[in-house]
C-alpha cells in the first residue's frame, strides 16, 4: 500500500511540473527576466493553405511555440549555467580563460595570428592611410589612427595555452600594422602599448574581466589621451578632463560586464572591483573645440559615455561600423548622409579600430577605402 502511494506521489509531481510550462504559458503566473542579447522572438504566424502544403507553416510555427514557452528564459539560464558549471563551456560561443577572465572567439584568433590577413593587404592599407593622412594635412585637418585594445592584448597570459601555442602567438595584424604605420609616419594613437604599460601600476580596472571593451574608467583614461594628442597635434588647447572623486564597488555598470550578460548564467562569473570616476570637463574663452569626425567600431560609445565628443569638441560626426552615422541631431543610414560634406567641414578625422578589427578595414572599400577614393577616384 505505501509502495503504491509513493508511486501516485512520484506521478503527481512528475505530471505537476510538466505542467507548469503550459500553465505558465497561458497564464503567466511569474514575469520571467528576458533573456540578453537573444535574438528577437520569432514573429506570429499566419495560417494559409499553401505554406500549409509546402511545409513552412509547420516549421515556422514550431518556432513561435519553442519561442513561447512557459519559463523559457529560466529553463534557458539553468542550462547554461550547467553547461559551465559542469563543463566550463560558454552558450554564447565566447572562451573562459583562467582566473574568471571572458575573451571573444574573434579576439584570441587575432592574437594567436590566425586571422592574420597578409602583409600585402596591410602594406596597401597603410600606404592609402598614408596618401589620405598627407592629403588632410594640406587641407588643414589632422588624420589619427588609433588602436584600441583587445582583451587578448589585454591579459595574454589569461587565455588557455593550447588556443594561443602556448602563448606564443605569430605575426597578428595589430603588429604588422603597428610596424608599418610607424614606418610611413602614420599618426597612430596606441592604447593597447598604453594600457599595456599601465596595467599593473593603476589602481582601477582599465578592462574588466567579464567586459569586452575598456572598462568605464577605462574609457575616462583613453578620453584624456585623446584630447591631449589632439592638443599636441593641432596645437590648440582643448577642454580638459578632470576627475573628481571615485567610487568602487563589486556591482557592474553599463558595459563593464557587457560579454559575460549575453551567457545568460544564474550566477556572476568573477567579482571584481569596478572604479566611476565623477568628472567634468574644465574649459575657457581661450580653449579650442575641434569639429571631429570618427569612422570606428563599437569603442567609439566609451568616448561617448565619458562626454569627450559632447563637451570637448564643436561638432562631432560618428560613422559607426558601415552602415550608421550618428551626429549630435541623432542617427541616419550613411546612404542618406552628406559623409562627404561632413568631410570637407571637420578639422580632425578620427579612425578607431579594435585590434580584432582589423580584418575589416580592407572590405568592400569600406572605412578608411570610401575615405580614400573620395579623394582618389
Amino acid at each position: 500500500m505505501e509502495n503504491r502511494t509513493a508511486k501516485g506521489g512520484l506521478f503527481t509531481f512528475v505530471f505537476v511540473i510538466l505542467l507548469l510550462p503550459l500553465l505558465q504559458h497561458a497564464l503567466s503566473l511569474v514575469k520571467s527576466g528576458e533573456l540578453l542579447c537573444a535574438s528577437t522572438k520569432t514573429p506570429y504566424v499566419t495560417f494559409s493553405f499553401p505554406k500549409w502544403w509546402d511545409g513552412s507553416y509547420q516549421k515556422e510555427k514550431t518556432l513561435v511555440l519553442n519561442d513561447s514557452v512557459g519559463f523559457r528564459p529560466d529553463l534557458v539560464r539553468l542550462n547554461n549555467q550547467i553547461d559551465f558549471s559542469l563543463f566550463r563551456k560558454l552558450s554564447s560561443g565566447n572562451i573562459i580563460g583562467y582566473d574568471g577572465y571572458v575573451f571573444g572567439k574573434e579576439d584570441v584568433l587575432e592574437y594567436s595570428g590566425d586571422a592574420y590577413m597578409g602583409t600585402e593587404a596591410i602594406r596597401e592599407e597603410m600606404i592609402e592611410m598614408k596618401h589620405l593622412q598627407d592629403t588632410l594635412r594640406r587641407l588643414g585637418k589632422t588624420f589619427v589612427f588609433v588602436y584600441a585594445p583587445s582583451k587578448a592584448h589585454y591579459v595574454p597570459e589569461k587565455i588557455p595555452g593550447l588556443l594561443t601555442r602556448m602563448r606564443k602567438p605569430r605575426i597578428n595584424n595589430y603588429k604588422m600594422f603597428r610596424v608599418m604605420g610607424d614606418s610611413l609616419k602614420i599618426n597612430q594613437l596606441d592604447y593597447v602599448a598604453l594600457f599595456g604599460s599601465m596595467r599593473d601600476t593603476s589602481q582601477n580596472l582599465l578592462m574588466t574581466r567579464q567586459g569586452y571593451h575598456w572598462s568605464i574608467y577605462g574609457s575616462l583614461i583613453a578620453t584624456d589621451t585623446m584630447i591631449k594628442f589632439i592638443e599636441r597635434e593641432r596645437n590648440i588647447t582643448m577642454p580638459h578632463l578632470v576627475l573628481t572623486k571615485t567610487h568602487h564597488t563589486e556591482t557592474a555598470s553599463d558595459s563593464d560586464d557587457d560579454l559575460v550578460k549575453c551567457t545568460n548564467l544564474i550566477f556572476p562569473l568573477a567579482h571584481e572591483r569596478y572604479s566611476y570616476a565623477e568628472h567634468y570637463y574644465q574649459g575657457n574663452t581661450q580653449t579650442t573645440r575641434p569639429r571631429v569626425f570618427i569612422a570606428g567600431d563599437s569603442f567609439v560609445w566609451g568616448w561617448i559615455a565619458a562626454g569627450f565628443l559632447q563637451n570637448a569638441t564643436a561638432s562631432w560626426k560618428y560613422w559607426s561600423y558601415f552602415g550608421d552615422m550618428w551626429t549630435e541631431a541623432g542617427v541616419k543610414d550613411i546612404r542618406d548622409y552628406e559623409w562627404k560634406k561632413a568631410l570637407a567641414e571637420t578639422d580632425c578625422v578620427i579612425v578607431l579600430v579594435t585590434t580584432t578589427n582589423l580584418h575589416l578595414l580592407p572590405r568592400e572599400n569600406r572605412f578608411v577605402g570610401q575615405i580614400y577614393h573620395h579623394f582618389y577616384p
